[in-house]
């Protein structure tokens, strides 16, 4: 195993939840005034899934927003992992003990906000310490955003899915450029293909790589009436339409069904070619493949529109945490997703998207020798988030 980037843990459900929680009851939360918001040290614990080089990087945003805010201390609580975190959070609020802050994926979210369990982060934004909206790339800001309106998470650590692939086998096979169709792409994975190497290697531990074949296909699992689309999953469908493709290169012996991270692994030691993934993956292929061969990144290739996923973690706030931490917490997601603090993140941590607008278009020379990130960007507006709605 190399590292995990993502893991797409089972969403929280809204219903058991409410259920556990029915006694809490809704809570609507108003910023503290900054008249109130008192200058005694304050502590805010803050859960999160950054490890490796990861925690290096938010280690480092910590202490210069700690310079910054003397009174606020933050305690950086890292989880392994997404499948850990999920269950952590839920477990700490049923207990009444959640941290502060919680990076989340916004499918989790459902079930706090229904049990008022998450703050409302739209009073924070708009009043006298807030911040605009406008620089955020609007599709980063909508997963965090309710149909109400109301802003409950905002975006921190995000990739648009792109294509990893092995130049040298791909030049060996006699394939200049990567694929831009499903065609082309199934073809070429043949072409890679051999005794002992099947050029691409499906992970089932993801969501993302299958939902950008998916929406490639023109899926959308909402229909006009904001209830489930069946004609997604249809025989003729999409979501049919996107496994086949899939399903028929397993078959052929050109792709090949892994578990956990064993996709990365196998294209690491040059048994597979072909690798889907989002922009948090670059800096452990990059470890482990060293010298070996040459990465290059591109789009997905496409089918009926150019699409792909967009996956990461969110940053939430906690109603539990008293007025103090609240507005501590709220002036650390504020610099977390500044013009600074996200051009510290997408510096240090190489392998995340900028969540706002402003702080790639003054990155040129930086992406100029960050490929995967160029690229991802480069994607960014074609890229679509799971859904979050329970069902």
């Amino acid at each position: 195993m190399i590292k995990k980037s993502h893991i797409a843990a089972p969403l929280v459900s809204a219903v058991i939840l409410s259920s556990i929680l029915a006694g809490c009851g809704n809570q609507t939360a108003t910023p503290p005034s900054p008249a109130s918001s008192s200058k005694s040290p304050v502590t805010i614990t803050f859960w999160n899934e950054m490890t490796g080089p990861y925690e290096t990087a938010l280690s480092g945003e910590i202490q210069q927003f700690e310079k910054l805010h003397p009174n606020i201390t933050v305690k950086d609580v890292v989880v392994p992992n997404d499948a850990a975190l999920e269950p952590k959070l839920l477990a700490a609020v049923v207990a009444g003990d959640p941290p502060t802050l919680s990076q989340m994926n916004p499918p989790w979210a459902t079930g706090f906000i229904q049990t008022g369990s998450l703050v409302n982060l739209s009073p924070f934004i708009s009043g006298p310490q807030g911040f605009s909206l406008a620089p955020f790339y609007p599709n980063m800001l909508k997963p965090g955003k309710w149909p109400n309106g109301d802003q409950y998470l905002m975006p921190f650590n995000l990739g648009a899915a792109i294509m990893y692939y092995n130049k040298n086998a791909f030049d060996s096979a006699g394939i200049s450029t990567p694929p831009k169709t499903w065609t082309q792409f199934a073809q070429d994975a043949s072409k890679l293909s051999g005794p002992g190497k099947q050029a691409f290697a499906i992970t089932l531990v993801h969501t993302y790589p299958w939902l950008a074949f998916f929406d490639q296909a023109g899926g959308n699992f909402v229909g006009s009436n904001g209830m489930p689309n069946k004609a997604a999953f249809a025989p003729n469908g999409p979501g049919v339409k996107a496994l086949t493709l899939w399903s028929n290169m397993v078959k052929n012996g050109s792709a090949i069904l892994t578990h956990g991270y064993a996709s990365q692994t196998d294209f690491a030691n040059e048994t597979s070619f072909i690798l889907i993934g989002t922009t948090g993956f670059y800096p452990y292929l990059q470890q482990a493949v060293g010298n070996k061969f040459t990465i290059a990144e591109a789009p997905l290739p496409g089918n009926i529109k150019q699409a792909t996923s967009l996956f990461g973690g969110y940053l939430g706030m906690f109603s539990k945490a008293s007025p103090a931490q609240q507005q501590a917490g709220f002036a650390f997601i504020k610099y977390l997703t500044s013009k600074a603090g996200q051009t510290y993140w997408m510096e240090h941590s190489e392998g995340y998207l900028p969540v706002r607008s402003d702080v790639a278009a003054e990155a040129s020379q930086f992406l100029s020798t960050h490929p995967a990130q160029q690229v991802s960007l480069s994607v960014l507006n074609t890229a679509i988030a799971e859904p979050k709605v329970a069902w």
